[in-house]
């Protein structure tokens, strides 16, 4: 929560010194806490197995966390205040729906870990889910005109319509099976859940007991080992820290050296903090809500909630500075941009602390390569050439069959009879589906058919690019001065002397420099395809890396930076030159 706050402090000075809108801060700060309080993961309500872990929204834990209704009520004064006229009222309002947010976000954290029952809602997902498609495709269908208005309403409200259907009827609860009663929302427990929890706890008290005396002995041991460890050996006791550490929190340990063994309860108001239910109880439907192992949407509640209260102090004091017509929109936009990073950043594990406790590894990485293996640079060399010709050869054939296709796929040329339009759809879908097929994947698919080696890099590259390629083509033809065109078409010029003498004249050397540029694309690409057995340098940095020969893939890796950049400048020279 601190870094929460400190990130807002930081958005709510940037944009103090860029004399920015503040109201608009103060609508992302309320949007993104009414998402975080239906939508987002709060905290962890584990049961005895990890099988048995529900991750809740503010929503669902607020039926027994009755303090996080005063968040709601936070958001929405944020909301409020981002609609009113008076500036300094406004930022007022707004600070004070962040100010009881956060207020009940600390007493939130600070609270009882309750012991909770789940009840699964349905039809959340299955209505949620159609009603995002609605929300996508119904501003997409405005945007046009005539009866290709009327022809994308329908689709936008029939396609999430279907959906919907599909995803409530038994095919659908087959398909996705985990989407019925995925939202859960906490209950008070019934008295034989209760009784259960102390029954356990108190069964399991000498292995809790054991688990707390290891924990003190762990601690002392990974303190005086990070004191004298060295080398790799550093990583795996950073980690072991770490780990400890995190027990310490949760358990609420004060002083991890002398830990006191625990004794037996009475209720189940007096299970420690930190620890879960137990197996019987689990399987009751008990569970605990462990208000200090917050996921991902707790920190975007509140920054959100810190963004509302530092977005309303700067208004407030200072009032308005800039235009508020879109402030509500940039809002939403900002809100959702943090949303999306925030999701984002769960999704891939990204966390630098273990790039911190890992750090010995890289330094033992580096210190096993050098210095490099000069002897090896002749098979280098020789890989680096394959590299080079693997990129030239697929970009070429890319270009050969880029630009004919490309006349198909721009509109200004396609536009005279019902076939070219045709063709036009053909193959810009032909495009779409292309580039949508990543060029790892069509190698993967070359390489199990045609065996290792470059053959196979070449035909993945070419397919590939073919719609990098024709895409950019097209979109240049269609961008092109129609003036020399039309002069054609008027004298009765077919339709090949209008693309000799009038199209290629203007666009020839916007085509050359796109080619040269998917080049440089096609180049890196060809050295992660020698990866999955392509061929090239890829290939043999790869099997040196594998092979524990880390002097030579290093020769490999700074040839590899040398080449690039070469390539880089040279092209940049001549795309300057050509366009």
């Amino acid at each position: 929560m601190i870094w929460a706050l400190v990130f807002a402090i930081a958005v709510a000075a940037a944009t103090w010194v860029a004399r920015g809108s503040a109201r608009r801060l103060i609508a992302a700060g309320a949007i993104g806490l009414l998402v975080a309080f239906f939508a987002l993961p709060f905290v962890d309500v584990l049961g005895a197995r990890s099988d048995q872990r529900v991750v809740m929204t503010p929503l669902a834990l607020a039926p027994v966390y009755p303090v996080l209704w005063l968040g709601l009520v936070g958001a929405l004064a944020a909301l409020v205040a981002s609609f009113l006229k008076n500036a300094r009222l406004s930022g007022a309002l707004g600070a004070l729906g962040g100010l009881l947010t956060l207020i009940a976000t600390f007493a939130f954290q600070n609270g009882t870990e309750h012991i909770v029952s789940v009840r699964p809602i349905g039809g959340v997902l299955e209505v949620f889910i159609p009603l995002v498609l609605l929300a996508v495709l119904a501003p997409i269908a405005l945007g046009l005109r005539g009866t290709a208005r009327f022809a994308g309403l329908a689709a936008a409200v029939l396609l999430p319509a279907a959906l919907m259907w599909y995803l409530f009827s038994p095919a659908g609860a087959a398909t996705f099976p985990e989407m019925r009663g995925y939202y859960q929302l906490a209950a008070p427990p019934t008295q034989a859940q209760l009784d259960q929890v102390v029954k356990d706890w108190n069964a399991d008290l000498e292995l809790t007991n054991r688990d707390r005396a290891a924990i003190e002995r762990d601690w002392k041991d990974v303190g005086e080992k990070l004191k004298t460890t060295r080398g790799t050996d550093l990583a795996a006791q950073r980690r072991s820290y770490y780990q400890q550490l995190e027990l310490i929190h949760n358990y609420k340990i004060a002083d991890p050296t002398r830990i006191e063994p625990l004794g037996p309860i009475q209720s189940a108001a007096e299970l420690p903090d930190g620890y879960r239910v137990g197996y019987d109880a689990a399987e009751l439907g008990a569970r605990r809500a462990l208000v200090r192992q917050g996921a991902y949407g707790f920190a975007l509640w509140a920054f959100f909630a810190a963004l509302a209260l530092t977005g309303g102090v700067v208004l407030a004091v200072r009032g308005a500075v800039a235009a508020a017509s879109h402030d509500l929109r940039d809002g939403v936009i900002f809100a959702a941009a943090l949303i999306a990073v925030g999701i984002s950043l769960n999704s891939t594990g990204f966390d630098l602390r273990q790039l911190i406790i890992n750090a010995p590894w890289i330094g033992d990485f580096l210190s096993r390569s050098w210095p490099p293996n000069t002897k090896f640079l002749a098979d280098v060399s020789r890989e680096m050439l394959i590299t080079i010709t693997t990129a030239l050869l697929g970009t070429l054939i890319a270009s050969v069959f880029a630009l004919p296709l490309s006349l198909l796929a721009a509109r200004n040329l396609t536009e005279r009879s019902w076939l070219t339009r045709i063709a036009y759809l053909i193959t810009r879908v032909f495009f779409n589906i292309n580039r949508g097929i990543d060029t790892l994947i069509v190698a993967l698919v070359f390489v199990s058919a045609l065996g290792l080696g470059p053959f196979a890099g070449v035909l993945a590259i070419a397919l590939h690019s073919i719609a990098d390629l024709g895409k950019l083509y097209s979109e240049a033809m269609e961008n092109s001065d129609k003036g020399p065109i039309e002069a054609l078409e008027s004298a009765g010029a077919p339709g090949s002397s209008v693309i000799r003498w009038a199209l290629m004249p203007q666009l020839l050397p916007l085509l050359m420099s796109y080619t040269l540029y998917r080049f440089e694309i096609n180049f890196r690409v060809s050295i992660v395809l020698g990866f999955v057995g392509a061929g090239g340098i890829g290939f043999l940095v790869n099997q040196t890396m594998r092979g524990g020969e880390y002097p030579s893939a290093m020769v490999a890796i700074i040839v590899i930076v040398l080449v690039v950049n070469v390539l880089d400048f040279i092209s940049a020279t001549v795309r300057r030159r050509l366009v």
